[in-house]
């Protein structure tokens, strides 16, 4: 009898956690989010294993896009300080949206798509311009990785991914406006600028045979903590490109961003401070 009875109640809770893990699928009424979030000194911050994209999409807010306001639609690109690892802690205010694989959702750092889990810059990007008066509505698709060079990033799975990405807005949208291009502080060596601006030149042409010609805002940067100081002659490449290329626009000098205040300890990731004067210099090169 007891065993009939172990039984039962064995078999009872491997289809009740069978009937509420489907559930729970469905109708989202466990908080896995709270269990996600990790008291870190502000509650809201996501904690994502370090090393890949962030593809947890359960936890964000999507939505649907209105197509008759004046949308602008971005493809970021490039190492850590173009996707998570500035300081956390801004919420957007206006109507700035994250595009992921063939969906939109409301911007929320750490931003879908890109590898770390702390803060971008596109956040305040995107409420800038609509503040301006430039759009009503911004929509960034966030493809970068960190710690990549442009060697690589001129091809393999991560240009594939944001091959993929523009695809889905073309689709979407009917649009990209630019893609802007944040990278550099990984070439900053006598090795690392040796090829820069052949790679980068690689990679607008491995763009265009994907049929891909819109606007990069290149940034010049070259500065990441106290071992990879500022490199002009790596900023001076970054310069002659925008020069020599119809597609290649002037973006953000964050070099001149050198103060303690705008770095985050490791005096190469952002601060708020930092972000709020990167995200000034992306609407100046954006406006202009």
């Amino acid at each position: 009898m007891k065993i009939k009875l172990k039984t039962i109640v064995f078999t009872g809770l491997i289809i009740g956690s069978f009937v509420f893990g489907v559930s729970t699928g469905r109708y989202k009424h466990f908080p896995y989010k709270n269990l996600y979030y990790l008291y870190t000194g502000q509650e809201s911050k996501l904690v994502f294993q370090r090393g890949g994209r962030n593809f947890n999409i359960p936890y964000y807010t999507q939505k649907n896009i209105d197509s008759m306001k004046i949308t602008g639609v971005y493809l970021t690109y490039g190492q850590s300080n173009s996707v998570n690892s500035g300081e956390y802690g801004y919420n957007v205010k206006e109507e700035v949206f994250q595009f992921l694989l063939g969906e939109t959702f409301i911007y929320q750092d750490p931003s879908l798509g890109g590898t770390d889990y702390g803060g971008s810059v596109w956040g305040m990007v995107g409420d800038k311009l609509i503040k301006e008066g430039v759009y009503k509505q911004v929509i960034f698709s966030n493809c970068g990785w960190g710690g990549r060079k442009i060697e690589e990033l001129k091809t393999d799975h991560y240009l594939e991914f944001l091959i993929q990405n523009y695809n889905g807005l073309i689709k979407k949208f009917g649009k990209v406006d630019g893609i802007l291009f944040h990278q550099g502080e990984s070439n900053n060596s006598s090795e690392g600028i040796k090829n820069y601006y052949i790679d980068f030149s690689e990679f607008v042409n491995n763009l265009k045979e994907e049929g891909i010609e819109i606007p990069i805002y290149l940034s010049r940067v070259s500065l990441c903590g106290e071992k990879r100081p500022i490199n002009k002659k790596l900023t001076n490449i970054q310069n002659q490109l925008i020069k020599d290329f119809d597609l290649i626009k002037e973006g953000p000098n964050t070099d001149l961003l050198s103060e303690k205040l705008d770095r985050k300890k490791d005096y190469c990731h952002f601060s708020l401070k930092g972000y709020d004067k990167f995200s000034d210099m992306w609407i100046k090169s954006l406006i202009k």
